[in-house]
């Protein structure tokens, strides 16, 4: 998300003025925080006013003072109430590091604001201190892209959907249908050579491999191609996948494909389950991490067991190729995860309105044929959690310790913990 920063000025600078004059904050603000800047002063507006100024910005920057009527015109001309971005709340920011007499006016517009049931608070202090800030104000709360649906749930997720009404006004996010025959289509578009250079990719960074074939190996990376495609032409941050249907029509699955993109930066999960793709999103927009999406699967009062038959490959030491756990067809990845410590997670709800998250660490990646690949047991006990208040099936984990930034992001939007 560009964080739209508008910088205010009086008539007695100019835009060369305030361009010098703060050039070292300005250029961090765009490389640092994604900044979309524009610069206005007291004569300009009236002209640049419809044009430009169409929504409440994200960010006023008050680089002089005299500025203070300018921002009341500014206000008084935008109709908040039906364009400030209905996924933020309608607080106004504004910069000031207090030289031109700038702290002076932000102050005065504070109180303004006030005076008109506006909250609204001042970011001030070194270019580090306002940079630091934003950081916290802005992009640790961002979860506004594009996710895609290709197909529905899976059949027996019937308690794992979101209302799509409240992910566009509450957090900015657009959700997208996409056909499944796009899919199998694509794939029959996917020639050999490019194929075979993914298999062979994926060969090399492999342990070792069970039961695929090389043709197994074509054919999900076929479906990796597609999907990476179909992504970049949607332009996706995410995308959760009726897996299985690829499985029954394709003969292949898109364990490997959901394991690679996680890596490179698209969110993919995998049984068209909503919630949880919205926890692993979570985990990448405030935790900087890919997720593991798993089953609970075996439970004791001192261990819980978790399992799933793909995860991020950067999240293990090593990697076994393998075949689906269900299915026995196609190419599904057998993880062997460190042994270090973990966030478990996991936020549901039609409206997202509940979450779940503790920390542990992992005392054991054991084996068994009984369930799926990828094995991890952690060291706390989940049944009293699981068995009468579970959100759903599938959690995430999430490597390192981040329930402290996911319980602030909670707070914050007023998501209640169970």
């Amino acid at each position: 998300m560009n964080m739209k920063t508008l910088i205010l000025r009086s008539s007695l600078k100019n835009d060369e003025f305030v361009c010098n004059e703060y050039a070292d904050l300005i250029q961090r603000l765009e490389n640092e925080c994604h900044a979309e800047i524009q610069i206005i002063g007291d004569e300009s507006v009236e002209t640049r006013l419809i044009a430009s100024l169409q929504a409440l910005p994200d960010a006023f920057m008050i680089a002089t003072g005299g500025v203070e009527n300018l921002f009341k015109r500014i206000w008084e001309a935008i109709d908040v109430e039906t364009t400030c971005s209905p996924h933020r709340t309608k607080t106004v920011t504004m910069i000031a590091d207090g030289r031109n007499n700038s702290l002076a006016a932000a102050l005065e517009i504070l109180t303004y604001l006030g005076n008109v049931g506006v909250e609204g608070k001042i970011l001030h202090g070194t270019n580090d201190e306002i940079v630091s800030a934003i950081l916290e104000t802005f992009q640790e709360t961002s979860l506004q892209g594009r996710i895609g649906l290709f197909g529905q749930p899976s059949d027996w997720l019937i308690a794992s959907g979101v209302d799509r009404d409240f992910l566009r006004q509450h957090y900015g996010i657009e959700p997208v249908d996409i056909d499944l025959q796009r899919v199998e289509d694509g794939i029959q578009t996917v020639t050999q050579t490019e194929a075979e250079k993914v298999a062979q990719t994926l060969l090399e960074r492999a342990k070792a491999v069970r039961e695929p074939s090389n043709a197994d190996m074509i054919e999900a990376a076929k479906v990796y191609l597609t999907l990476k495609d179909i992504c970049a032409k949607e332009r996706l941050d995410a995308f959760t996948i009726r897996c299985f249907d690829i499985v029954m029509a394709c003969h292949t699955t898109s364990c490997i494909a959901l394991a690679l993109l996680n890596d490179e930066g698209i969110v993919a999960g995998c049984e068209g389950d909503m919630q949880t793709l919205m926890s692993m999103y979570l985990a990448k927009r405030i935790c900087g991490e890919v997720a593991f999406m798993a089953n609970p699967s075996n439970l004791t009062d001192t261990t819980s067991m978790l399992a799933h038959c793909t995860i991020p490959l950067t999240m293990c030491d090593e990697a076994v190729v393998r075949s689906h756990f269900e299915s026995g067809i196609g190419v599904a990845v057998q993880g062997l995860l460190p042994l270090t410590d973990y966030t478990l997670f996991k936020w549901g709800g039609p409206k997202l309105d509940r979450y779940f998250v503790t920390e542990a660490k992992a005392v054991a990646t054991p084996y068994s044929d009984h369930f799926c690949r990828t094995q991890i047991t952690l060291d706390v006990n989940l049944k009293p959690y699981l068995l009468q208040h579970s959100i759903g099936n599938h959690h995430v984990i999430i490597r390192g310790r981040h329930a402290d930034a996911i319980r602030q992001f909670m707070q914050k939007n007023g998501v209640s913990e169970v």
